[in-house]
C-alpha cells in the first residue's frame, strides 16, 4: 500500500480546483474581452471551444503517456504547461497594448484572439494531462473502494467550480457585487494553486503504472475494446459529457432571465455535487455503482424536466436544480470507478477512452447542439407568434445541426453575433412594448433547450439498465483484481 497515498489523493484533487477556478473565470470573461479588446461573441465561442478540443483528445492520449512515462513525470509537465498558459493570459493586456501601437486595432485584435485561443487550448491540454494521470492514480491506490474516493476525488471540480464562481461574483465586470478588478487578474488565480500543487508533486514518490511493473503487455492495455460491455460504456460516458458539461457551459445563460443573478445557480448546484460527492461510496456499497448510474440517470431525467417547465418561483428554480444536481453529481467519477475495477488490466488506458469520450461528445456536439436547440425554438416562437419581430430578429438561415422546429434554422454564433444584443437591449428595457415579448421567447428557447436535453439522461436510463441485466445474468457485479485478469477481462 502506498505509505503517501493521502498526499496523493490531495495532489490529484487540487488538479481538478486549478481547472475549475480557471474554467469559471474564463466563462465569466467575455464582457472584458469584448470592451478592451473587441472580441466579438462568436469569437469568445470559438476561443472557448478550444478548451474541449484539447480537453478531449489529451484525456486519450495521455492515457497511453502516463502508461509509458509514469504518474509523476506526466503530472509534473502538465502542472509546468498550465502555469505557462496562466503567464500567457497575464501578459495579454499587456502584449496587446503593444500589438495596438504598432500593428493597428485590426491586427492587435487578431493577435490577441491567437494568444488567448492557444492559451486555452493549452490550459485544457493540461486538463486532459490531469485526467489521464490522476484517475488511475487514484483507483491504483485505493483499490479497495475506486467508487467512493474517485468521486472525492472529482470534487475537486465542483470545489473549483464554486471558488472561481464566488471570484467572477465578487470581482469580475462591471456586475461585480465587491469590487471590478482586471479580468486577467481574476483569471489567472488557479497559478496559486498550482504552485502549492508543484511543491507537493517534486518531492512525492508515485507507484508504478500497470506497464511499468512488466506484467502487462502492450496489446492487453488495449483489452478493453474487445468487451462489448465497456463499449457501452464509452457510449454512454459520452452522453454524460453531453449533458452534464453542455448544460453547465449553458446553464448561467440560460437562466439569466429567471433569477437575478444566475451564476449563483451555477455555485449552489457546484456545491450541491461537492458534497455529494463525498457519500458515493456508501451508496454504491448499497446498490452497486451500476445501480448508482441508474438512478442518477432517473434523477437527471427529473431535474431537466422540471427545470424545462414554466417556473414561477425562485424556490422552485432552486428545487428543480437540487435534484438535477442529485442526478448527476456522481454520474462522472462512477464510470471511471466502474472502468478502474471491470478493466484493471488495460491500467490509465480505459478510464482515459471514457474521459475522451465524453469531452469529445460536449466539445463537438453538446455545447453547440443546445445553444442551436435555444436560439432555434426562440427565434420559431418569435416567427409563430410576433412575425415583424421575428424578421427584426432573425440571422441567415443556416446551421451546423438540422432544424428541430421544422421550418428555420438559427446559427447559434450567427444569432450571437447578429441578434444577441439587440435582443439583450430589449429585455432590458422596460419601456420598450417588446420587451416582454422578447423575454418571453428567450424563456420559452431556453426551456425547449433544456427539454431536449433530457432525451440524454433518458437515453442513459436505457443503457444502464441494460448493464444491470447483464451484471445480473452473469453473476452480479463484481470488482476484477489484476493479478486475476491479466489474460483479459468482460
Amino acid at each position: 500500500m502506498q505509505s503517501n497515498r493521502t498526499t496523493l489523493m490531495w495532489a490529484s484533487f487540487l488538479t481538478l480546483v486549478a481547472a475549475g477556478v480557471g474554467f469559471a473565470t474564463r466563462a465569466a470573461s467575455a464582457p472584458a474581452w469584448a470592451s478592451e479588446f473587441n472580441i466579438p461573441s462568436s469569437t469568445f465561442g470559438m476561443i472557448m471551444g478550444a478548451g474541449f478540443l484539447g480537453f478531449g483528445v489529451f484525456i486519450f492520449l495521455g492515457g497511453l503517456l502516463v502508461e509509458f512515462f509514469g504518474y509523476k513525470k506526466l503530472l509534473l509537465l502538465a502542472v509546468i504547461l498550465h502555469l505557462i498558459s496562466a503567464v500567457m493570459l497575464f501578459v495579454t493586456p499587456t502584449l496587446h497594448a503593444g500589438w495596438e501601437e504598432s500593428l493597428g486595432t485590426e491586427l492587435a485584435t487578431k493577435s490577441t484572439v491567437s494568444l488567448l485561443y492557444w492559451s486555452v487550448f493549452l490550459f485544457s491540454v493540461c486538463a486532459g494531462l490531469y485526467e489521464a494521470v490522476i484517475n488511475p492514480l487514484v483507483g491504483k491506490i485505493y483499490p479497495e473502494n475506486q467508487t467512493h474516493y474517485l468521486n472525492i476525488l472529482h470534487a475537486g471540480w465542483p470545489g473549483g467550480l464554486i471558488v472561481g464562481g464566488i471570484l467572477a461574483a465578487c470581482f469580475q465586470n462591471d456586475t461585480a457585487w465587491i469590487v471590478k478588478i482586471p479580468w486577467h487578474l481574476a483569471l489567472t488565480t488557479y497559478a496559486i494553486v498550482l504552485v502549492v500543487l508543484l511543491l507537493i508533486v517534486i518531492k512525492e514518490s508515485f507507484p508504478d503504472t500497470v506497464s511499468q511493473r512488466g506484467n502487462v503487455k502492450v496489446i492487453t492495455l488495449f483489452s478493453c475494446f474487445a468487451s462489448v460491455p465497456f463499449l457501452v460504456l464509452i457510449l454512454m460516458h459520452a452522453l454524460i459529457g453531453y449533458m452534464e458539461l453542455g448544460v453547465d457551459s449553458w446553464q448561467t445563460r440560460l437562466m439569466e432571465n429567471l433569477v437575478d443573478n444566475s451564476v449563483v445557480v451555477l455555485i449552489y448546484t457546484s456545491f450541491l455535487m461537492f458534497t455529494l460527492r463525498f457519500f458515493a461510496g456508501p451508496i454504491a456499497h448499497k446498490i452497486n455503482p451500476i445501480g448508482l448510474l441508474f438512478v442518477s440517470s432517473l434523477l437527471s431525467v427529473g431535474g431537466l424536466l422540471w427545470l424545462s417547465s414554466e417556473i414561477g418561483s425562485v424556490l422552485v428554480i432552486f428545487a428543480a436544480a437540487t435534484l438535477y444536481a442529485f442526478g448527476k453529481a456522481f454520474l462522472w467519477p462512477t464510470m471511471l470507478a466502474v472502468a478502474g475495477e471491470r478493466y484493471p488490466q488495460s491500467g490509465a488506458v480505459a478510464m482515459s477512452a471514457l474521459g475522451a469520450s465524453g469531452m469529445l461528445c460536449v466539445g463537438f456536439i453538446g455545447a453547440e447542439m443546445i445553444g442551436v436547440q435555444q436560439s432555434d425554438a426562440t427565434a420559431n416562437y418569435l416567427r409563430e407568434n410576433h412575425v415583424a419581430l421575428y424578421e427584426e430578429f432573425r440571422a441567415p438561415e443556416k446551421t451546423s445541426f438540422p432544424s428541430w422546429g421544422g421550418s428555420f434554422n438559427l446559427s447559434l454564433f450567427e444569432f450571437q453575433e447578429l441578434a444577441a444584443d439587440k435582443q439583450q437591449a430589449t429585455m432590458n428595457n422596460s419601456d420598450d412594448p417588446n420587451s416582454a415579448t422578447v423575454k418571453a421567447a428567450f424563456d420559452f428557447g431556453s426551456r425547449t433547450a433544456l427539454k431536449k436535453t433530457a432525451l440524454i439522461p433518458c437515453a442513459m436510463v436505457v443503457g444502464f439498465l441494460l448493464l444491470l441485466i447483464y451484471f445480473r445474468a452473469i453473476g452480479g457485479y463484481k470488482v476484477i483484481e489484476l493479478e486475476a485478469s491479466e489474460q483479459g477481462s468482460g
